[in-house]
């Protein structure tokens, strides 16, 4: 499958993935792309040689060339529809991004507040083995929110991403600074270490989000970041930086 088609396929599931209602527009042209997935463009030939005369071998050999071409030609004109419709797709999704931020607001600021409520009453070292010595009730049902609250968070997370595969978005996209905004160039550094090292992480941990958890214990804002918005903000950070002993020796400005 082409990275059109996975990007086309994505779009198509903005509407149950994140529950929001696209625009007309945009729902029209999945609609096409999904009609035409139904457009049959042509069958193998049926060849039957049983009874074939040699003075009729020439006639055969012309009809099943003749249906080749109609299937080829068909195929090729199914392609370039396609390929127009994907285009549809792309574009009216783009045009569609400011109206499903402003759907998702509401539930994201929700859901992270939610996420932040529960994170804070859970231990700062977060692993099973911890969280099995607390025994404590709260814990755990602070720990299913935290969990649940990260799935959606996750969701939004995915979302922007993909957003870098869209016309007018840039693709180059700070992993942590996508549904966090650091106000300080320390705090992103503690969220790319969260980021870097979550592979190693608890199964606990990775279940709530290593990044969340860390802005959240340290009291990071979430924020829905569109690419742009992303980039400005990384840009901001890493010109707050503090100049290290050597860069200060050196008499090194920004």
């Amino acid at each position: 499958m082409t990275t059109r088609f996975m990007t086309v396929s994505r779009i198509s599931n903005w509407k149950s993935t994140l529950d929001v209602t696209i625009p007309k527009p945009l729902a029209d042209a999945i609609a096409n792309y999904e009609a035409l997935r139904y457009v049959e463009t042509g069958h193998e030939p049926v060849i039957t040689t049983a009874k074939l005369k040699a003075a009729g071998v020439a006639a055969e050999v012309e009809r099943v060339a003749a249906e080749l071409s109609v299937n080829a030609h068909l195929d090729e004109a199914k392609r370039r529809v396609a390929f127009s419709i994907e285009g549809d797709i792309l574009r009216e999704a783009a045009a569609a991004v400011p109206s499903v931020l402003a759907q998702l607001t509401e539930r994201f600021d929700a859901e992270a507040a939610r996420y932040v409520d529960a994170a804070k009453k859970l231990p700062e070292v977060l692993t099973s083995v911890v969280v099995v010595e607390t025994r404590d009730a709260e814990v755990l049902t602070a720990l299913g929110e935290a969990t649940e609250a990260a799935g959606f968070l996750e969701k939004v997370d995915s979302w922007l991403v993909s957003l870098g595969e869209l016309p007018g978005y840039s693709s180059n996209y700070e992993p942590v600074l996508r549904v966090t905004a650091p106000s300080d160039y320390a705090s992103m550094c503690d969220l790319q270490e969260a980021h870097r090292t979550r592979n190693n992480a608890d199964t606990l941990l990775l279940s709530v989000g290593p990044v969340y958890f860390a802005a959240a214990r340290n009291g990071v804002e979430f924020k829905m970041m569109t690419p742009d918005e992303s980039t400005a903000l990384l840009r901001e950070l890493e010109d707050s930086r503090p100049l290290s002993n050597s860069e200060r020796f050196l008499g090194v400005r920004r």
